[in-house]
């Protein structure tokens, strides 16, 4: 990936709909190089998808949680897959550190985090230690990226 690379995703961040003619105006070169990198880079998966962002606040989601779990170590791959089989669960990660693993939780208020932690985090074999912050104000939030370590191993 070079400069150009770049440069291509970084306007495909600020609007996934703009046209290779575009885009290729914007960098000063000609379309085809747009249309040919970006077909490699999709090709090579360094561009998964092109989604939309959706501001989930107009949705009615206000509270963002972190959970850190201490857990079984040998549960490890069931317990991260059960999280993760859960609608508001939007990260989960194996971690090194304090905790085994960290949890994200997208949902609509305080209250509906602890009722979900406590049906649906509490009640799974191995759980041992739940540690639960909630974001009061969030300074950046870039959804363009996603990284799959297991990929990249």
């Amino acid at each position: 990936m070079d400069e150009l690379d770049k440069e291509i995703i970084n306007k495909l961040k600020e609007d996934a709909k703009l046209s290779y003619k575009k885009i290729a105006k914007m960098l000063n070169k000609p379309p085809s190089t747009i249309h040919f990198r970006i077909k490699r880079m999709i090709e090579d998966k360094t561009i998964m998808r092109f989604s939309s962002i959706v501001d989930v606040g107009k949705l009615g989601y206000k509270t963002v949680g972190w959970v850190g779990l201490t857990i079984d170590p040998l549960k490890t791959g069931e317990i991260a897959q059960k999280i993760a089989s859960f609608e508001e669960t939007k990260i989960v990660s194996v971690t090194g550190g304090t905790h085994n693993l960290v949890i994200q939780i997208l949902i609509k208020n305080e209250k509906e985090l602890w009722n979900f932690i406590r049906e649906n985090i509490q009640t799974i074999n191995g759980v041992q230690n739940i540690d639960v912050s909630s974001s009061l104000k969030v300074f950046k939030w870039d959804p363009c990226y996603f990284f799959n370590v297991a990929e990249n191993e």
